[in-house]
């Protein structure tokens, strides 16, 4: 599926390169969903660009998410794709900006239309002034996006904060999904620092006119205020897990309390009964036809006995 944002604000849907038939004045941005080399070659071809792969994604040097050729600019952007069960799964963008065009190659990322929302802030915003201004909208939209997802992940978080204080019983389910949420902000976190990187570099480039600047330093500011509240999800998830931790603790700590008073208890009829199992002669109680009884009742009473010191002493 390809989808084509034209100067109108109307998005168009085609199958294939080979359905476009607008004129290249008309066209804003193209994006492309999991898109084959031989597409890529294609639109290539029609819209006169160099290819610049960028395939070396595992790699941390901003040589492999940035690259700028002449009046064309290559990203390759980790991007945090939100899955239908609202959970943050690793999707990767790779955006070509021409002069007057923005490509936008998708991969991994499903049920989002990245077109639509640069579109809502193209056409939310005043008029584009230069060609720049297309590639800072569409960060900017990439910025909008990460607030809400930090939104929502925080939103997660008190949520889960709240169902942790009400439960009386935690178990390691609990701590699963702490740990899930926790991968949630990890791979925001990381897909922030990527785009804040780019950005760097695009404010280094010499084709970023002075207002172009200047809007890069207010998505830099944007970012930052971003990733504070990444860093403040991180400072309440690592409360939260502290939390729990200490809550199975004391949970811990009960049952063997019980498993303490229970040996307590025991102890003293084990002792009356290891006397009057020794093998001695002369033992009166053996020959007495109450000695039975008694000794039940010794062992009773030492029970009792110890149980009362215990709770006097608020032990229980």
């Amino acid at each position: 599926m390809i989808e084509i944002l034209l100067e109108n604000g109307a998005i168009r849907k085609i199958s294939s390169i080979d359905e476009l038939d607008v004129d290249r004045s008309e066209i804003l941005s193209i994006q492309l969903t999991e898109a084959s080399e031989k597409e890529i070659n294609t639109l290539a071809k029609r819209f006169d660009f160099v290819i610049q792969p960028l395939d070396k994604r595992s790699e941390i040097e901003i040589s492999s998410r940035y690259v700028e050729i002449d009046s064309q600019i290559f990203l390759n952007l980790t991007f945090p794709n939100l899955t239908k069960d609202q959970t943050i799964e690793e999707g990767f963008i790779h955006v070509i900006i021409l002069r007057d065009i923005l490509i936008l190659n998708l991969n991994g990322v499903s049920d989002i239309s990245l077109i639509q929302i640069l579109k809502n802030r193209i056409f939310y915003t005043s008029n584009i002034n230069s060609d720049q201004e297309l590639t800072l909208l569409f960060l900017s939209s990439l910025t909008d996006y990460y607030a809400d997802l930090i939104e929502l992940v925080s939103k997660k978080v008190k949520k889960y904060f709240k169902e942790v204080l009400d439960l009386k019983n935690i178990s390691i389910k609990e701590l699963d999904n702490l740990t899930k949420i926790k991968l949630d902000n990890i791979q925001l976190k990381e897909c922030l620092i990527e785009l804040q990187r780019i950005i760097l570099q695009l404010r280094r480039s010499p084709a970023m006119g002075k207002r172009s600047q200047q809007l890069l330093i207010s998505e830099s500011k944007d970012l930052a205020v971003i990733n504070g509240h990444i860093n403040y999800n991180f400072d309440r998830l690592n409360d939260l897990k502290d939390n729990i931790s200490s809550k199975i603790e004391l949970e811990q700590n009960h049952i063997i309390k019980i498993f303490t008073v229970v040996t307590v208890c025991i102890a003293p009829p084990s002792l009356i009964a290891g006397i009057y199992g020794m093998n001695f002669d002369i033992m009166p109680e053996l020959g007495w036809n109450l000695g039975y009884p008694f000794s039940v009742l010794l062992m009773i009473l030492s029970i009792i006995i110890t149980l009362g010191i215990l709770k006097f002493k608020k032990w229980i």
